[in-house]
């Protein structure tokens, strides 16, 4: 399944969607190779099954917060859920179920694990900005993470990069109480960094 902490307008979940609908094409057109090796991988892949999206937010912008930055002031980033939804299902070609929990992360971490049950995450995209928020969104998806699984930091590097505040923070304890080990994949737009599972401790 996909995640997604921190929706705002939707614009990275409709790039997910896209995304996945362009693997789609490319996954349904290895059906059709000459190479009988690509058609049997393909045919039994369990990619072949549609992924749940399930997305977090308030929609009533940032909560109270400590960090001092006028961008991540509280009610910044406010947006209207309906508004996304109906941005999100013009685009949502293949019908796939997305699932969004209004709310503080903290208080649908339960909601969401029940409807994880015997799911994986495949991409987790943290973009909550805040320390105490990407807490809150690592552990709830501790135990659906896998070998394979990436998660993407949108303000990994916010606050000049430092250490000792946001997400780099955050994801720092993580991975220090986490049974898994983690490398870092790609970085993207300004302050975006990305991290694949690769092997357990």
């Amino acid at each position: 399944d996909y995640v997604e902490f921190g929706v705002y307008r939707g614009g990275s979940l409709i790039f997910s969607l896209q995304a996945h609908s362009e693997f789609m094409k490319w996954l349904n057109n290895q059906k059709k190779s000459d190479e009988e090796w690509r058609k049997k991988v393909s045919k039994k892949s369990p990619l072949n099954k549609l992924p749940q999206f399930h997305c977090l937010d308030t929609f009533d912008g940032m909560p109270d917060n400590n960090e001092q930055e006028i961008q991540f002031h509280p009610q910044s980033f406010t947006t209207s859920l309906d508004l996304v939804k109906r941005k999100v299902s013009k685009k949502n070609s293949l019908g796939i179920q997305i699932n969004f929990y209004k709310g503080y992360f903290k208080d649908n971490g339960i909601i969401l694990k029940n409807k994880l049950k015997g799911r994986k995450i495949v991409i987790a995209n943290i973009d909550c900005d805040l320390k105490e928020s990407t807490t809150d969104a690592l552990k709830i998806i501790s135990d659906f993470i896998d070998i394979g699984t990436i998660i993407l930091f949108d303000d990994y590097n916010a606050f000049k990069a430092d250490n000792k505040r946001g997400q780099r923070l955050a994801f720092k304890e993580f991975r220090s109480e986490s049974k898994f080990k983690f490398e870092k994949y790609f970085s993207y737009h300004m302050s975006g960094q990305s991290f694949l599972v690769v092997d357990k401790k």
